[in-house]
């Protein structure tokens, strides 16, 4: 992602330039200076979003099925919606957030007009002064008498239940009530977002005198403004939400209906709003089996497979880079056949061999890790001048000594752990399999919540994501997805109850909380306002 500028004639003769640390030509102004000297300013974005859909057709294209997103028009398919409105809407780009994906619930999202406007409403821009709660009740028909400031602008608003959603309504608003050219009024969206408000005010000076000249009333005009000027921050025009709209559909269509092909392009991909950890425990709610990395499937990127979605090595930590680029050299020229063969191929240093150990990326060589790591320290010893580019005088024993003691291979805790380690998350089972001796039958299930609306309970998960924000007051708070064996849900502690409990959000990672549930207005999906945190009970 970058933004370029572009000239008509020489950029020397209206900018000064010079090389950035990465070899690009830059301009000494910044962006408003560079628009000002007459520069056209463009913003390439990085689409992640893309990205995986590419990646997901790429996979479904291998098994002989063709798709064509573009025929998904005018994009009416139930289960999409389902999944959209329903908050199985993670990993796709643009909608997972937990606040987005609570909007779609709120709303009962069903088609592309309103999922267009959401995408624009959760910015902060179009959020502002309640606006998503405002929106969101409008649109599922609570609030159906909504005020109009004029009766000049209720087209321009008409569409999106009275609120202003995209950015361009404001030069809608100001041509159609004030006869404001676009250009003119272009200059107070401008200070709207970038909340110039000495500028704001210099626009409304402006304003008023096209309003006069329009014969506008005095009341009209304070009545209009204000209600343009409600709208401050950054949001979209109808067009960018609409291209993040239908990219967010398309990408609903392939988790419904090839969820391992797309959420592999999303673990590879590396991009999205949660931690791979989620997306991980994403593909264990959606049934898929992730497999460990292994050595002769290295990747680079994740893959589906019959059995499951195949870990690639690049996913362990630990690896230096040219020991990756060793391994994917050699594995092209052929399968590594055996443990000796890979060690001498792609020469990883000891630690790098036992992190593949310990990543379980070598288990298809041997029956055992207990044999593998003797094997391992075998090969360190033997070959250790063949790995250092020396050569040896004598061939190496080909016996492989170990211990006389009874070994005992690693449990499933001890693997658990090493993968959490090294991965980011697990592979040999369910996350919270690493918790074994929380009592969780004492516990509200999470998927059983909706039966408690209104009612206080106790409930237990592991945070898979945490976040803090300032109340109006200014005081801080947080907003945590707690995770148990049944589901996610969204949980909200308070300024005063974060005082009291925050730090307990820290030092337990699975936590248990008395809350309440506290329901949507649409009754379609609640959250968990918490009381009380700390740490969870355990087995007796």
């Amino acid at each position: 992602p970058c933004g370029i500028v572009l000239s008509r004639g020489p950029i020397h003769e209206l900018t000064p330039t010079f090389e950035s640390a990465k070899g690009y030509p830059t301009t000494h102004f910044d962006m408003d200076a560079a628009e000002e000297v007459g520069l056209v300013k463009i913003d390439v974005l990085a689409q992640g979003g893309l990205a995986v859909m590419r990646d997901a057709i790429a996979h479904i294209e291998k098994t002989g099925v063709e798709v064509d997103l573009r025929s998904l028009k005018p994009w009416e398919d139930p289960k999409v919606w389902d999944l959209v409105s329903k908050g199985h809407a993670r990993a796709v780009h643009h909608i997972e957030s937990p606040a987005m994906i609570n909007l779609a619930k709120m709303c009962k999202v069903r088609d592309i007009d309103t999922l267009v406007a959401q995408v624009s409403v959760i910015r902060p821009g179009a959020a502002n002064e309640h606006k998503k709660t405002d929106y969101a009740r409008r649109v599922q028909g609570i609030d159906t008498d909504w005020p109009v400031p004029h009766p000049s602008v209720a087209s321009c608003i008409k569409g999106t239940y009275g609120l202003i959603v995209y950015e361009e309504q404001i030069l809608q608003i100001c041509e159609a009530f004030a006869g404001m050219p676009p250009g003119v009024a272009d200059n107070l969206r401008r200070a709207l977002v970038k909340q110039k408000w000495d500028v704001v005010a210099e626009c409304g000076v402006v304003f008023a005198e096209y309003a006069k000249k329009n014969g506008r009333s005095r009341d009209e005009m304070v009545a209009v403004w204000k209600f343009a000027t409600a709208f401050n921050g950054y949001a979209f025009c109808k067009a960018h939400s609409t291209a993040y709209a239908v990219e967010a559909y398309e990408g609903a269509w392939l988790k419904t209906y090839y969820p391992a092909e797309f959420m592999a392009a999303v673990l590879s991909n590396h991009k999205g709003f949660y931690t791979p950890l989620v997306y991980a425990l994403e593909c264990f709610r959606l049934k898929l089996r992730l497999l460990p990395p292994w050595v002769n499937e290295p990747g680079p990127k994740f893959i589906p497979t019959p059995e499951g979605l195949r870990v690639p090595i690049e996913q362990i930590s630990g690896l230096h880079h040219m020991t990756l680029k060793r391994l994917h050299s050699e594995h092209k020229k052929g399968p590594f056949k055996t443990l000796k063969d890979f060690y001498l191929r792609v020469k990883p240093n000891p630690d790098e061999l036992n992190t593949l150990l310990r990543a379980a990326a070598l288990d298809g060589f041997a029956s055992s890790r207990t044999e593998l790591f003797w094997e391992n320290r075998w090969l360190i010893e033997a070959f250790r001048n063949v790995i250092n580019g020396h050569a040896e005088l004598l061939p190496p024993p080909d016996t492989k000594k170990r211990p006389e003691t009874p070994l005992t291979e690693p449990i499933l805790q001890e693997k658990l752990t090493a993968e959490m380690e090294l991965l980011g998350f697990t592979v040999s089972a369910h996350p919270l399999a690493l918790y074994q001796n929380i009592d969780w039958s004492s516990y509200c299930p999470i998927v059983e919540l909706d039966r408690y609306i209104g009612q206080t309970v106790t409930c237990c998960g592991l945070i898979v994501e945490g976040r803090t924000a300032n109340q109006t007051t200014g005081e801080l708070m947080k907003f945590m997805t707690l995770t148990d064996w049944t589901g996610m849900v969204e949980t909200e502690l308070f300024a005063k109850n974060y005082k009291r409990y925050g730090l307990a959000t820290l030092r337990y990672p699975v936590l248990a909380v008395k809350a309440s549930v506290e329901p949507f207005e649409n009754d379609n999906g609640y959250t968990l306002r918490i009381h009380w945190a700390g740490q969870p009970r355990m087995q007796k």
